[in-house]
């Protein structure tokens, strides 16, 4: 099991890129969300790059871009949609706008003996299109290996380079042979071995949280959700309870019942170091005369804070012995405005 993922996806913000992570580590194999920009240097010892696809125009002032080093590196590359635009304009290519954009199914066309990346597919098959601006005349040392009625470069390849483009999306379901497509990608054309297996990934958190937090203990206002439950439970299994206490603030606002709920769960769960403050008076107290949304939002907002300041002091948690533990999942720690 790898702790480092073998495939890095980088962003160029487009609506599917996370999609993409997800469905390479469907098929076992690591992958992480990074930055497009990432300096080539900091990819040495992945197995495989992708470019996500993105809404920019690669002749556009500011639109996002890639070190062109990444292509010297001598890993594989894909780059979809708008990664094979950047692909292709980085070394020598041409990318002009569409005659007609392509959104939504259209079929794509290709040789038997089109490639490694499409081998195993059907001479013709139905992909997903989304994009205006095309590649127009492929760099040296690529060949053109797809096509579709309004797009004469559909898919593009250096198979000595390993270097890949594709104007589709290959991970989302209305691309029939996608599954296929980034098989070839990841195990015949980068060599990737299997290494994520969910049930496998806990013993390695653990010891990361073990790691990160040392000789300290951790505290965690929890709200009942998946993001905050796992992140408390995953700490108690890694510290044990008397490490771990969590805080569940009952502001009088949620659904009839859904403090017990909260409770009961956590008490299901053996977690007894789980409390509720009951601040239902400090919340309502301070909406009394709020009517406008966004006002109450403000408010609610300050009220919370003003409860979780209070709590860490009462229970001295300022004190250097304790960190605060957060549900942050997986999207939220990508910059990017784009996803």
């Amino acid at each position: 099991m790898a702790e480092t993922a073998q495939v890095k996806v980088l962003d160029t913000g487009g609506q599917y890129c996370h999609l993409i992570a997800r469905k390479v580590r469907e098929l076992g194999v690591s992958s992480e969300v990074v930055r497009s920009d990432v300096p080539a240097a900091s990819l040495h010892g992945s197995r495989a790059l992708i470019i996500s696809g993105g809404p920019s125009s690669v002749y556009d002032a500011g639109s996002p871009t890639v070190d062109p080093g990444i292509f010297a590196l001598g890993v594989p590359v894909l780059g979809i949609c708008y990664g094979q635009q950047l692909m292709a304009q980085a070394l020598g290519g041409v990318v002009t706008p569409g005659h007609k954009g392509e959104y939504g199914l259209a079929l794509l066309t290709h040789a038997p003996d089109a490639g490694t990346l499409l081998e195993g597919t059907a001479g013709q098959k139905q992909i997903w299109m989304s994009h205006r601006d095309v590649v127009s005349r492929v760099p040296a040392g690529f060949s053109v290996t797809a096509e579709t009625s309004t797009c004469a470069i559909a898919a593009m390849e250096d198979d000595a380079r390993r270097l890949f483009g594709i104007q589709f999306h290959p991970e989302v379901v209305h691309t029939t042979a996608g599954r296929r497509i980034l098989s070839n990608f990841l195990f015949t054309i980068s060599g990737c071995q299997t290494d994520w297996e969910p049930r496998q990934r806990i013993e390695l958190i653990e010891q990361q949280i073990r790691d990160t937090v040392r000789g300290r203990n951790v505290f965690f206002f929890v709200s009942g959700g998946v993001d905050s439950t796992v992140a408390f439970t995953l700490c108690v299994r890694a510290l044990g309870a008397h490490r771990v206490q969590g805080v569940y603030v009952d502001t009088g606002l949620m659904r009839a019942g859904e403090t017990d709920m909260v409770r009961a769960m956590f008490t299901s769960l053996e977690h007894d170091a789980v409390s509720v403050e009951n601040a239902q008076a400090e919340f309502v107290g301070a909406l009394a005369r709020a009517h406008e949304p966004e006002q109450k939002r403000q408010i609610i907002g300050e009220a919370f804070v003003a409860v979780q300041d209070r709590i860490i002091r009462q229970r001295h948690l300022l004190d250097g012995h304790w960190i605060l533990g957060q549900g942050t999942i997986y999207p939220d720690t990508i910059e990017s405005g784009g996803t």
